[in-house]
């Protein structure tokens, strides 16, 4: 979508990204969403941390109620025998096994020894039997851990790792002989596909609650401005027609908060600028009246001309711009020197050539004054013939305004049944038949047909003339 504008500067159209209605729904959105998505990652976080302490310190109990059982010395002479076929490693993996079924743990549990930067040896395993003392590679999340438990001779565990076997979180606790000294650590291993799970789920829950607060905010925010932007939508409608210089639309502002009051304001306003408007027009119409010393001619027009437009099809806005142009149609002549006007006998073609600057030059006073402009297809154009030899552009055909072909149809009307400097008055069915025969020429022909169509006694009312005389009997 693009801003458009009416002629005057005004945009009378906004994309939807500059609307104030989805800005604040958007608004309401983002911050809805925002707020339950910090949340939930705090949450999510929180979670996370539970998670891994409680089963953390779950693994932690059993590697250290295991360690319990085994026998450090027993277990530093199999170390030291090096071999699995001796009663001590026999009643060694007894104990682990026992561990292990009485924990329901999947994963064997074992004990590691000699431990060496990244390197450690196998001990005794519960579920199988391997060479006491193969190496066994430390991955780097393990590795501080366990050289702690060994050096400190307490439990820990470690946060979540991987492996080429998957994903574990693991516990270990020192195995210590009689003189209390660490020979060993039991190592208990957990897979931590559960609790990945159990955080997917956390993440599902997450973004399931994100977006639908997303769109219970977006339907909140697009009701709660929908009925702020409402009244401010109908105020600058009302304004854009006061811009445009209709002052008659009226629009009633239902909000008791400060958009009601803006509104009541805003109606004040208008209706010290149609008063103001008024006072204007009524002076320059009986300025330009007392000058061409026709007290009425004006207001005669406007209305002769309202009386066609009743027939046609014209907005409430034409019919306004009509009214005001007809009324100030010959504003221009200001400009032009009395004696011109004035002279009784045929003007020459330089007196000619002035008068016809007129429509120009009263086109050229009311651009400056922004409430008078919609008079300016009138003013401008109510010479124009639909054969483009009208001036002052020689405009033809629908290439004319409206208002300025309605008007020229009644002017011409009005010019021959009055009285001027140079001629007098025709009678009306005179006027009527002059209007017939330049149908399609200088006027346009539906208009004429209009016109025609409103009896002549009508037209006799409206211009203020004789009605034309009945037929004589034969």
């Amino acid at each position: 979508m693009h801003t458009l504008g009416n002629g005057h500067g005004v945009t009378t159209s906004l994309p939807i990204w500059r609307r104030l209605g989805w800005r604040l729904g958007v608004s309401f959105l983002l911050l809805a969403a925002g707020v339950t998505l910090v949340s939930g990652l705090l949450q999510y976080r929180a979670q996370d941390r539970l998670l891994r302490q409680s089963l953390g310190s779950l693994l932690l109990n059993i590697a250290r109620t295991g360690a319990l059982l085994l026998d450090g010395d027993a277990h530093q002479q199999v170390v030291e025998a090096g071999r699995n076929d001796t009663p001590a490693y026999a009643a060694i993996r007894e104990q682990l096994r026992r561990i292990q079924e009485t924990n329901q743990l999947a994963d064997a549990v074992y004990t590691l020894s000699d431990i060496q930067g990244a390197m450690a040896r196998f001990a005794v395993i519960s579920q199988w039997q391997v060479p006491v003392g193969e190496p066994y590679r430390l991955v780097p999340e393990i590795q501080p851990i366990l050289h702690r438990v060994l050096a400190d001779g307490t439990a820990a565990y470690t946060d979540i790792y991987t492996n080429e076997h998957g994903v574990w979180i693991t516990a270990f606790a020192p195995v210590k002989n009689a003189a209390g000294r660490t020979v060993a650590a039991l190592d208990v291993d957990y897979r931590a596909n559960v609790y990945l799970a159990a955080l997917a789920g956390v993440r599902r829950t997450l973004y399931l609650h994100s977006l639908i607060a997303a769109a219970l905010a977006l339907g909140a925010g697009l009701l709660i401005a929908r009925h702020i932007t409402r009244p401010l939508g109908q105020l600058t409608a009302l304004a854009r027609s006061v811009v445009e210089g209709d002052l008659s639309p009226r629009v009633r502002i239902d909000a008791r908060d400060e958009t009601g009051l803006l509104g009541n304001i805003f109606h004040l306003m208008v209706d010290r600028v149609r008063v103001s408007h008024a006072s204007l027009v009524g002076v320059l119409v009986r300025a330009l009246e007392a000058r061409r010393g026709q007290p009425g001619e004006l207001r005669r027009l406007a209305t002769a001309a309202l009386a066609l437009a009743d027939r046609l099809e014209l907005t409430p806005a034409q019919r306004e711009a009509l009214e005001l142009g007809a009324l100030l149609h010959d504003v221009g002549e200001i400009r032009t020197p009395e004696a011109i006007l004035q002279k009784p006998g045929a003007l020459t073609m330089d007196e000619r050539r002035i008068l016809a600057q007129h429509p120009a030059a009263g086109a050229d006073i009311l651009e400056s004054v922004p409430l008078l402009t919609p008079a300016l297809d009138v003013v401008g154009a109510h010479h124009e013939r639909l054969d483009g030899g009208g001036y002052p552009n020689g405009l033809r055909g629908e290439g004319i305004p409206l208002t300025a072909r309605i008007f020229a149809v009644v002017d011409a009307l009005d010019a021959m049944t009055h009285d001027r400097p140079h001629r007098a008055a025709r009678r009306l069915e005179e006027a009527l038949e002059e209007i017939r025969r330049e149908s399609g020429k200088q006027f346009d022909s539906r208009i004429v047909e209009t016109a025609l169509g409103l009896p002549a006694a009508r037209w006799a009312e409206l211009l203020g003339v004789p009605a034309a005389a009945p037929a004589a009997a034969a």
